[in-house]
């Protein structure tokens, strides 16, 4: 295996690194949880506690970001990847806050689910939290196997694009059903912001891949 960190000394920050690809990974797990829950039985008090779930989440991934940056840039450490690192991380915060800010949209608008809709729904989720788990498989080979980020990536790429054709035909549906129109509205809106997840997943993987080419040239 390619010992791709250059800082073995600095096991803290390693495992602080885990720790925070761990956060995201488990703000998607969230997503899936709050999502299918939603489908199967509806806007409920379950959803409020995922809310409060995520936003404990998205505290610790913060805390972690700005403590790994701190570190690198007091201690100099890895001054020829570091930017790369950060702008990595911060990619990967804004699938975070995007992740948080979908629970917390869904909470307060709470739109009813007819039935006809409920199974493309969890169809665009799972897909959607596919892309998303495999941006974060992406971002540890990152670190630990550069040669396996394209596979990854591939891959994040596949189910964005499944998502997307998920979106285009659920919307479709939605407009052509009978629901008055501002029912309508709500339902897209929650069917696109969550396949933007997938999009901005794509988009750290497209950036991950950038930066393992860079590390092994």
């Amino acid at each position: 295996m390619v010992n791709f960190l250059p800082f073995q000394k600095t096991q803290g920050l390693i495992n602080e690194i885990d720790e925070f690809l761990d956060k995201v990974s488990e703000a998607c797990m969230v997503v899936e949880q709050t999502y299918l829950h939603y489908i199967d039985k509806g806007a409920d008090q379950y959803l409020d506690e995922k809310m409060q779930q995520i936003f404990d989440i998205e505290a610790r991934g913060d805390e972690i970001r700005r403590n790994v940056a701190t570190v690198m840039y007091t201690q100099m450490l890895m001054p020829d990847t570091r930017e790369d690192v950060l702008t990595l991380l911060d990619f990967l915060d804004n699938v975070l806050d995007d992740s948080t800010h979908l629970i917390a949209s869904l909470c307060v608008s709470r739109p009813e689910l007819p039935n006809e809709f409920r199974p493309t729904f969890r169809e665009l989720t799972l897909e959607v939290v596919k892309a998303s788990q495999y941006m974060v498989q992406a971002a540890r080979a990152y670190f630990k196997e550069p040669y396996a980020v394209r596979d990854h990536v591939h891959k994040i790429s596949f189910h964005e694009t499944e998502s997307t054709k998920i979106v285009l035909r659920l919307g479709k549906a939605i407009h052509d059903s009978s629901l008055p129109l501002e029912h309508k509205r709500f339902l897209v809106d929650v069917a696109v912001k969550l396949r933007e997840i997938a999009s901005h997943a794509d988009d750290v993987g497209d950036r991950t891949a950038i930066f393992a080419v860079k590390r092994s040239t």
